[in-house]
């Protein structure tokens, strides 16, 4: 299942000019000058495994590199650094890129070069190895056997982008485009923000957040930024009025708009609640109801206390109790 973090990551990254912003703050600089930037798209589907759904969130561009076809993968960890066959999954990841590929280009004799690219956000800085050659395990073959094999395993290094291991005033100093800065903040260093509201968080990067409403789809940007706060902080949805006044006037209607939309949620969940609540309800009066009969046909008369408890019972209790209703002997025996 998507989470949160995802739906803020699509959101910026899936967008043209903040791509090719991130992109270039990680590829090696003769890369990045070969690439026509304003050949840079994201592919349909976005994602090359709908399993990396429930962990990561994945986006597959393609871009001319000096005239001909490149591929662009960038995949982001959303939790630990303890990943150890990360690079191998990243392998299996840029397979299923190379096929996609190859069956949208059924004639090639050849694959398009790839670039992966992880983006590491979490408590600690990346650990794991760096390589599929530094996962396969050769320390315990002799040596002349292991220099034999080393040039014979598969292989893949991929850039990483480490929040974890990057310092606040750099990432928010990164020549980059302001949307791309302010997201990558939010993911890596929200849950360090005391107190945990969204003015606070506001005031935090106050100038970042200016210069997105600045933007000509700063009120689009402002509120997706919102929405992300609103997943990861538990305050009261007025609390993001007052955080888009600290932005502009005209971001309070953004907060506003938020606020509205989450009370409406709120809503729709209680009358879904009650629903379910009054489905249950009915369902354990139905029950009770069918055993009283069935206890009045065998018994006769039911004490009214008796009925009273049968009414405050559960539906579980009364399953069984209609279960012994059928054969017990007594009405004692029903509630023994």
């Amino acid at each position: 299942m998507p989470t949160d973090h995802d739906a803020l990551f699509r959101h910026v990254f899936a967008q043209p000019e903040h791509a090719a912003s991130l992109l270039r703050s990680v590829l090696p600089a003769a890369v990045s000058a070969a690439v026509d930037w304003r050949s840079l798209q994201l592919t349909a589907g976005t994602s090359v495994d709908e399993g990396l759904r429930d962990r990561h969130a994945d986006l597959l561009f393609t871009a001319r590199l000096a005239g001909a076809p490149a591929l662009l993968y960038v995949l982001v960890e959303h939790k630990s650094a303890d990943e150890p066959l990360a690079a191998f999954q990243l392998l299996r990841y840029v397979v299923r890129a190379f096929d996609r590929w190859l069956a949208e280009h059924p004639g090639a004799t050849g694959l398009p070069p790839i670039v992966p690219i992880l983006v590491h956000h979490g408590p600690k800085p990346w650990a794991s190895a760096r390589s599929v050659a530094d996962l396969v395990a050769l320390a315990g073959v002799p040596g002349a056997a292991a220099a034999a094999l080393r040039p014979l395993q598969p292989d893949l290094r991929f850039l990483l982008d480490d929040l974890a291991a990057t310092p606040e005033e750099e990432l928010a100093g990164r020549e980059a485009s302001v949307l791309h800065r302010l997201s990558l903040l939010l993911l890596q260093f929200l849950p360090t923000a005391a107190p945990a509201d969204p003015e606070a968080v506001v005031e935090r990067w106050r100038e970042l957040f200016q210069a997105v409403w600045a933007h000509p789809d700063g009120r689009a940007a402002i509120y997706a930024l919102f929405s992300y706060l609103a997943l990861r902080l538990d305050v009261e949805p007025e609390r993001f009025v007052a955080a888009g006044a600290r932005i502009h006037e005209g971001a309070r209607q953004v907060g506003k708009s938020l606020a509205d939309r989450l009370h409406e949620q709120g809503f729709q969940a209680g009358i879904a609640q009650g629903e379910a609540r009054g489905e249950a309800r009915g369902a354990a009066r139905g029950k009770a109801d069918a055993l009283l009969t069935i206890l009045r046909a065998r018994f006769g008369e039911v004490p009214a206390a008796l009925a009273v408890q049968i009414r405050a019972s559960s539906p579980d209790a009364l399953d069984d109790l209609l279960a012994r209703a059928a054969t017990a002997p007594t009405l004692a025996a029903v509630f023994a």
